[in-house]
């Protein structure tokens, strides 16, 4: 009894699959012909969908969105102004000129510059007006939130000079790159730490019986960087005013030593209780960085600007 019912089993199997083999082969040229057709109508409502939006935007609704997009234009000229003002750099700060007789008609023209923002820096050009007549134009730098002095050394003048005011053209910003320099402090820090100490003026007698001045002075690159054309002003001070003015410029100024520096002054000699110095170097300029021994230029991209 078992047996036979095993093979009826099978036999109910084999029938069900010889009839789907049946219905395959009698229908399968028929289900291919509907396959085609449902293939062809789907790639015929594309190319109709994908038509109807091409003669929409180009023929049919092109100028009325051209209009809905003048208008987002429009509107949004209003938002970019005031996001765009509200992250421009302010300008920078001059405070009133001074003017300093040295004697010979020649005068000092002096006044101090200020960047009030923490996070661009500022290159220039610059004048001095003084005697209705205006000095020779300049290029000049400030670094971010500095205060540092502009200057116009002995400008002759046949009539007395009695006041004088800066002008400032043609400002060029730069921002610094928050992700190369993230802490702009500490990484100005890093590369401005000049000591400078013994400083002093004194009035000495040449052989001739002429009175100069003489400041002097030791600086020190407390840095691990090492420098070409390192500016340096040197300010006379009588309590809190500035009463003489000169710059000197160091060819070099190598890492970790001591430079001591001479200025003669000739002419009118004030009195003096103070010497003030104040170094002068763009640190965003490359070509002010010494390569180490060894290391291109390039290199010295890298080094600078991701330590």
């Amino acid at each position: 009894m078992n047996e036979g019912g095993l093979l009826l089993q099978e036999e109910k199997e084999f029938k069900r699959f010889y009839r789907l083999s049946v219905w395959w082969v009698t229908h399968r040229a028929l289900l291919k012909r509907i396959g085609f057709a449902l293939f062809i109508a789907f790639d015929a409502g594309l190319l109709l969908f994908g038509g109807w939006h091409f003669l929409d935007a180009f023929a049919i609704s092109y100028q009325s969105e051209q209009n809905a997009v003048m208008r987002v234009v429009a509107l949004g000229q209003s938002d970019l102004h005031a996001y765009t003002a509200a992250n421009a750099a302010d300008n920078l700060e001059v405070e009133d000129g001074r003017v300093i007789s040295i004697g010979n008609s020649r005068y000092d023209l002096y006044t101090t510059l200020s960047n009030p923002n923490n996070d661009w820096w500022a290159e220039f050009t610059y004048t001095f007006t003084a005697g209705g007549e205006q000095t020779e134009s300049r290029r000049g730098f400030i670094l971010p939130s500095q205060e540092k002095p502009v200057t116009e050394l002995a400008v002759e003048s046949a009539s007395p000079i009695s006041s004088t005011s800066l002008m400032i053209e043609d400002v060029r910003w730069h921002r610094v790159d928050a992700h190369a320099i993230p802490d702009y402090v500490t990484w100005a820090d890093d590369r401005l730490n000049f000591v400078v100490s013994a400083s002093s003026f004194e009035k000495e007698t040449r052989f001739d019986g002429e009175t100069f001045g003489r400041t002097a002075f030791t600086i020190e690159n407390d840095t691990a960087y090492s420098y070409y054309d390192v500016g340096l002003f040197i300010l006379l001070l009588r309590g809190s005013s500035v009463v003489g003015v000169n710059r000197t410029t160091l060819s070099a100024l190598e890492s970790g030593v001591e430079t001591e520096v001479t200025v003669n002054w000739f002419g009118t000699l004030p009195s003096v209780s103070q010497v003030q110095i104040i170094p002068e170097l763009n640190i965003f300029d490359l070509g002010v960085y010494k390569p180490l021994q060894g290391e291109s230029t390039r290199d010295t991209r890298t080094r600078v600007f991701t330590r």
